[in-house]
């Protein structure tokens, strides 16, 4: 790996800066998507189907009138679904096949409303970001840790293989089977960290091998649904996805290999900027990663939170609360440094001098 001095953290806000929906944005997106396609007399797919019934039966929420506010929390949706699936318990009217198929279907909703709202034009902010870094020569010593499930950062990752006259490389910390994958090369890397996983990696559960979509971008997010078979032993391969909730399954072997490599980053680092991420509740491995790493030595890093929203008043309670929030979870509170940047402009100017 390369010799890593700056941590960049990548949350839901850097990439609502990009045109990916919040998570509390997914449910109406969709359903919008499915009243529209029902208007026209478009017949809704096996998953649309398990959706609109599991919305219905669970919420009480219809696509022919549905409201923002009335929509569960992904973590209400997949975290009751992960509660049955561990205990060996079902609903009535939702046996275990269904339990799993409408979980299933939830992480289908995300790469739909994600191919769907990406595919129209969207701002350069991570482009931007790369640019920069790569124009102060700080690229190679950076680290990128995603919290995301989308490709924003993968694909300008992804394309400085192709349009660097240097070739680049994009390292996520795992090796995959196919071979479209160009395995990293020590010193040309960028790592790149995905601890919630991607919509761009399969598994199969019977060889128990990954394989990466990035050459077939037209593909990638509907990956999530299609069943590819493997090409070593022809099982489905299955989405790596880990749910935005308390029930976390972190058994995945690739997923364990990803946090170490994180925590080993985080351990090292000068500076690690937090971007576009508010620490939800539900996201406690996070602030897990963090504590072992900031206890690891007795150096701790520079914090920067990066985390300012241009479309609300800077002033609003809301600021106060977060930042207190973010606070309480580090010991070395003189090295946070709580900036007025929203991520635009820390893509498009750094902070404080600090990356030059």
């Amino acid at each position: 790996m390369n010799d890593i001095k700056k941590v960049i953290i990548l949350g839901a806000g850097a990439s609502k800066s990009d045109g990916a929906p919040l998570q509390r944005d997914l449910f109406k997106d969709f359903f919008d998507y499915v009243y529209k396609n029902s208007r026209n007399n478009i017949l809704l797919g096996e998953q649309e189907k398990i959706l609109v019934d599991f919305f219905k039966t669970f919420w009480n929420i219809d696509i022919q009138g549905h409201d923002a506010d009335e929509f569960p929390t992904f973590e209400d949706c997949l975290g009751i679904l992960d509660i049955a699936y561990a205990r060996g318990e079902s609903f009535r009217g939702y046996r275990k096949e269904k339990i799993n198929q409408t979980r299933d279907a939830l992480i289908f909703l995300i790469g739909k409303v994600l191919d769907i709202r990406l595919k129209g034009k969207t701002n350069n902010n991570h482009l931007n970001l790369v640019k920069r870094l790569k124009k102060e020569d700080k690229l190679l010593q950076t680290s990128f840790i995603s919290l995301n499930y989308d490709l924003i950062i993968d694909n300008v990752l992804g394309d400085l293989y192709n349009k660097n006259e240097e070739r680049l490389y994009l390292d996520y910390g795992i090796n995959f089977a196919n071979n479209e994958w160009k395995e990293p090369v020590p010193g040309r890397s960028i790592p790149l960290f995905k601890i919630h996983g991607s919509l761009n990696w399969l598994q199969c559960p019977t060889c128990n091998q990954m394989e990466y979509t990035y050459s077939r971008k037209d593909r990638s997010y509907n990956s999530v649904h299609e069943n590819a078979p493997c090409r070593g032993c022809q099982t489905p391969m299955e989405p790596v996805i880990i749910p935005p909730t308390f029930y976390k399954n972190l058994n995945n072997r690739f997923i364990q290999e990803i946090f170490l490599k994180s925590e080993e980053v985080l351990r090292d680092a000068d500076e690690v900027f937090i971007c576009g991420y508010s620490f939800p509740d539900a996201d406690i491995f996070m602030r897990y990663v963090l504590k072992r790493a900031e206890l690891f030595n007795q150096k701790s890093p520079k914090l920067y939170i990066i985390n300012r929203n241009p479309e609300r008043n800077p002033e609003s309670k809301e600021k106060s609360y977060k930042n207190n929030k973010i606070n309480r979870i580090f010991k070395n509170k003189a090295n946070i440094n709580f900036t007025d940047l929203s991520f635009q402009e820390f893509c498009e100017d750094g902070c404080d001098d600090s990356l030059n």
